[in-house]
């Protein structure tokens, strides 16, 4: 199975000042790359899958509502669903240029990890996971569901087929409220999904052994003790995937001021290697994706990792 690595200058949210309104490293996606090109030089570029542009309308409209991708040419509407009350007084073209459209860069992005993953490649993606996204509106930083975009595109195309079995991985300290509302008709998608319940969306009223809620003050020792007994009664449910997805956020890291979560870095870094090893040893395709981070550790955490997947 051969590994790949999706990634976009273009990823990088570009606003002056943004790092005063919220803890999001606006350049984590670059600060990462770059700490992996030193590491591997061309060796690194070889293996490189760009987008090569922004998903269209048409790849958000097979999820999205239209009246809300027409809401967002309102600074409003996108200052509430970034979270940051402020940007409302800026102009919509702007935010559409320096944090829309590196979302959209990075929604094509999983859309050609998706695609990738599909013909038995394992693929990595330094962006994406917008797992907080609905059908009809954006919160908690997103604003296109990126995976129920690639996966409803990829079943219409016929590449997953409407009764092949996708496993959902999400290891974010956010429970993925959206791509589970999107896509919970879809019965052969199945979430695993460890999320810190003291913090938003909240508590999950859903019937499903497999999202586990845990509290703020977990450390690492319990976290890694609760993954290595409950990912693998998953994996094992699920006979035959076609396709598994690993949202691999970084916020469950200590001193993350969004995550609040208590995990080291040694910890996290044990976290991806541990799910990359299990979904390896089952044969199966995976898209990695990046998701929530809000630390300057964010960007070194996801290269450690991302050159732990690149030696497999």
């Amino acid at each position: 199975m051969k590994h790949f690595v999706v990634y976009s200058p273009q990823y990088d949210l570009r606003l002056p000042g943004f790092s005063l309104l919220h803890p999001f490293d606006g350049r984590k996606f670059s600060r990462a790359w770059e700490i992996l090109h030193r590491r591997f030089g061309a060796a690194l570029e070889a293996v490189r899958l760009d987008p090569g542009g922004e998903a269209s309308r048409d790849d958000l409209l097979s999820v999205h509502t239209a009246a809300y991708l027409d809401s967002l040419s309102s600074s409003a509407v996108i200052a509430r669903a970034i979270e940051v009350p402020p940007l409302k007084f800026l102009p919509a073209s702007l935010l559409d240029r320096v944090i829309l459209r590196p979302m959209r860069f990075a929604t094509k992005g999983t859309k050609l990890a998706v695609e990738t993953a599909l013909q038995g490649n394992s693929v990595f993606h330094l962006g994406g996971g917008f797992h907080h996204a609905f059908a009809d509106h954006g919160e908690g930083f997103c604003i296109y569901a990126d995976v129920a975009i690639a996966l409803t595109l990829a079943r219409r195309k016929g590449t997953l087929g409407l009764a092949d079995d996708v496993l959902i991985i999400d290891l974010d300290a956010h429970r993925g409220n959206g791509v589970e509302e999107i896509l919970k008709a879809d019965k052969c998608v199945h979430f695993f999904d460890i999320y810190n319940f003291q913090i938003y969306p909240g508590y999950a009223d859903i019937e499903n052994p497999y999202i586990s809620p845990v509290p703020a003050t977990v450390n690492g020792e319990f976290y890694l003790k609760f993954l290595r007994e409950e990912l693998p009664g998953f994996l094992a449910s699920v006979p035959k995937p076609k396709l598994a997805i690993y949202n691999a956020g970084t916020d469950i890291v200590a001193g993350d001021r969004l995550g609040q979560l208590n995990v080291s870095d040694r910890d996290v870094i044990k976290r991806d290697r541990f799910v990359l090893d299990s979904i390896s040893a089952l044969g199966v395709p995976v898209v990695v994706l990046t998701s929530g981070g809000y630390t300057k550790r964010s960007a070194g955490l996801i290269a450690e990792s991302l050159a732990y997947f690149l030696r497999g």
